[in-house]
């Protein structure tokens, strides 16, 4: 209170009030319990790793096994659920040459109960005409929880 006062008076003086100052004034908060920003932790990077002829690619929770058999590309999606209740889990998957060709796939997982892993196998690629890759390049689109 004694500080409001006190910028009250100053301010209405007459010609013995200071320059104005060039910075603007900072804003203070009135409330003593603001809510602060929450962190934002920033995007997992992917790991790459070999495992004999299958490349694993980690991205947070979520694993991607790519292998190249005779009939296509067999890719193996795994998913934990780290929450605190069970989620129904949509894993977008693409996989692809890097240069010309690519296809995707959707992982659907229901009712993932809270710290259960959910996996799901399929062959992506049996229908492309042409060299499959021997290392495909694998992308991680989108992991919905729902």
């Amino acid at each position: 209170m004694l500080l409001v006062t006190v910028l009250l008076t100053g301010c209405s003086g007459g010609g013995n009030a200071p320059p104005p100052s060039a910075d603007p004034p900072v804003p203070q908060s009135s409330t003593p319990h603001a809510p602060k920003t929450p962190e934002t932790t920033p995007d997992p990077s992917p790991v790459i790793e070999y495992v004999g002829k299958t490349k694993v690619l980690t991205l947070g929770d979520t694993e991607i096994r790519a292998t190249r058999n005779e009939i296509g590309i067999s890719v193996a999606c795994n998913i934990k659920n780290t929450t605190d209740r069970t989620h129904d889990i949509k894993v977008t998957v693409s996989v692809g040459n890097g240069s010309d060709w690519v296809t995707t796939n959707n992982f659907e997982f229901q009712k993932v109960a809270a710290g259960q892993t959910a996996s799901e196998t399929t062959v992506m690629g049996a229908s492309f005409e042409g060299e499959l890759p021997d290392d495909p390049k694998i992308y991680v689109d989108s992991v919905i929880f729902s």
